[in-house]
């Protein structure tokens, strides 16, 4: 029967009954891993500590600096409107354009990572975006402009989404939340945290030395990546590795003997429907689960030289699919899977607010009865890094408890909807930062209530971020990298369109009513979080069938 395929993303993460005889981890030992390490020790899963630290450091910094040379010259749009001619609004809609190429760019960065491996895209992109960022201070014209701002957004579209895929490869499942949270500081931090001192530099040194600096950086950055960041691409065969051991368990089913286990299996109730599919559901789930004790699992040492781990080759295994036959996936997974396109819609609302706050920042505190200066404007943007803090901590370390809290009352189960209910202080986030930051302003009221609005609005942006790709990667991991591109794609055009609409969009409804809009639509998209809760596992329930079928067609299986 169709109810008895496995549920992608419903995984058995806490072993209530201590029933189960797979790797558990080590600070609370009824916690199952997922996915399941292998026994090879250069599974990113089973490095030491120091190992994954080093990696995911070293990723966290190049996000932060790729953030930084996107966001970098916002603070000098006058100072080279005055020096090239190119207008303020032709310099915006350059962002504008930026954005949109961010998103599509995932298209041909992100099949290159999962194909090719994780460290060569990531050196080839900051060489690339060091390169483009060096030519952005002598361009001349408005379509100069615009060509550079096209090749950045490709070069630097990894930031959008391998990031993500790196934190699926080096953790499980119950830690993904904490180090998304990270992530999300890093982006959201480098893209505020940079206009700030832009701004300074600009006045005293010219806006071109804005490029030369972060120029610099990016060599320096190239430098870090080289000869510290490691592959984590690494190949799972479900086979071998019990990488879905636990998926599709039911607590109604848990019993304590293996017979009644097996018999629940899909391999020995579902072979007609797609006997090649789910042959390996039968192995894994009758070896991995029985009435012993769990075993331990334990982190182990590097068989590869230092010099082994600085190569670009070596890492592909010759089952993994080709880089073309993944490469429109994505858009392909946006009609099959409603969980992918809510995915899109959260972080695409994200990034719209975002650009109109960023629109109207300077239109608000620039003009009376507030008159702030462009570096005070610039400053204005510690109140969005102390926001973003506080959605990172949220939506990161206080999704993942709350994940494991819901997962022990629900029989050990988690589904990947329990940490969505951290949504539910978006829902008061959000209109209250856009009644005092928007609508306040429009009745002059005091400054700092309008950057204590922006405070509140920044909460909420990484965790639109962290939720929703958290959730893809816990409901789809064998297709998750290019489900995120497949939110991306979404995100960055709801981001385009926001972004080159915000003026007009206040010109034409005010500014009182434009974020009264805003507010609303915000409700709309935070309430649609709240609507998966109750029917995002009846939707992978009635697509299981049909997701895993597309498993085993793509061979998707590389973690």
């Amino acid at each position: 029967m169709a109810s008895e395929i496995p549920i992608p993303g419903t995984v058995q993460l806490v072993d209530v009954q201590g029933i189960f005889n797979v790797k558990h981890g080590h600070q609370s030992r009824d916690i199952v891993l997922v996915p399941q390490p292998t026994n090879d020790p250069d599974d990113p899963l089973r490095w030491t500590p120091s190992r994954k630290t080093r990696g995911i450091v070293c990723a966290m910094v190049w996000c932060f600096f790729v953030a930084g040379m996107i966001s970098g010259l916002s603070p000098a749009y006058i100072l080279i409107e005055q020096d090239t001619g190119i207008s303020i609004a032709d310099l915006s809609t350059g962002n504008g354009i930026l954005f949109l190429f961010l998103g599509w760019g995932t298209m041909i960065t992100q099949c290159l990572a999962l194909s090719n491996g994780r460290r060569l895209t990531l050196l080839v992109s900051i060489v690339l975006t060091t390169a483009v960022t060096l030519w952005t201070a002598y361009v001349k014209s408005k379509g100069e402009f615009f060509a550079n701002r096209i090749l950045l957004g490709i070069v630097a579209s990894p930031q959008e989404t391998l990031i993500e895929v790196i934190i699926g490869d080096l953790f499980f499942t119950h830690d993904r939340g904490f180090f998304m949270g990270a992530y999300s500081w890093t982006l959201w931090c480098g893209a505020f945290l940079t206009p700030v001192a832009s701004g300074y530099v600009a006045q005293d040194l010219g806006w071109r030395w804005i490029q030369y600096i972060l120029t610099f950086i990016g060599c320096g950055v190239t430098v870090v990546t080289f000869f510290f960041f490691e592959e984590t691409m690494f190949y799972r065969d479900h086979h071998t590795s019990n990488a879905r051991d636990t998926i599709g368990i039911d607590p109604a089913n848990i019993t304590n003997t293996t017979k009644d286990l097996e018999s629940n299996t899909p391999a020995t109730s579902d072979k007609k429907i797609n006997e090649k599919s789910l042959d390996r559901e039968d192995k894994s789930t009758s070896q991995s689960i029985s009435p012993s004790e769990p075993s331990a699992f334990d982190e182990q040492e590097s068989t590869k030289t230092y010099l082994a781990k600085l190569k670009f080759w070596g890492f592909r295994d010759p089952r993994q699919p080709s880089t073309f036959k993944l490469f429109f996936l994505p858009i392909r997974l946006l009609f099959m899977f409603p969980g992918m396109s809510f995915g899109g819609l959260l972080v695409g609302g994200i990034l719209a607010w975002y650009n109109v706050v960023g629109g109207s920042l300077a239109l608000i505190l620039g003009n009376a009865p507030y008159n702030f200066s462009a570096n005070n404007i610039g400053l204005t943007y510690l109140s969005c890094v102390v926001g973003v803090t506080i959605g990172c901590f949220l939506s990161g370390w206080m999704a993942d408890f709350l994940a494991l809290r819901l997962a022990r009352r629900n029989g050990g189960v988690m589904e990947p909807e329990q940490r969505l209910w951290t949504c539910v202080i978006a829902l008061v986030m959000h209109p209250a930062g856009c009644l005092l930051y928007g609508v306040g302003a429009s009745y002059h009221i005091h400054w700092f209530g309008v950057v204590f609005g922006l405070c509140l609005i920044s909460i909420t942006l990484p965790m639109g971020a962290n939720l929703a790709f958290t959730y893809i990667l816990d409901s789809y991991k064998e297709v998750a990298g290019e489900g995120l591109v497949s939110a991306i794609l979404i995100r960055n055009m709801m981001g385009f369109a926001f972004g080159y609409a915000v003026v007009p969009m206040i010109d034409h409804l005010s500014l009182r009513y434009a974020f009264v809009l805003i507010a609303i639509l915000g409700l709309a998209v935070w309430c649609t979080a709240i609507v998966m809760i109750f029917v995002g596992k009846n939707l992978r329930r009635s697509t299981a069938q049909s997701y895993w079928n597309l498993v085993e067609r793509y061979g998707a299986r590389a973690h």
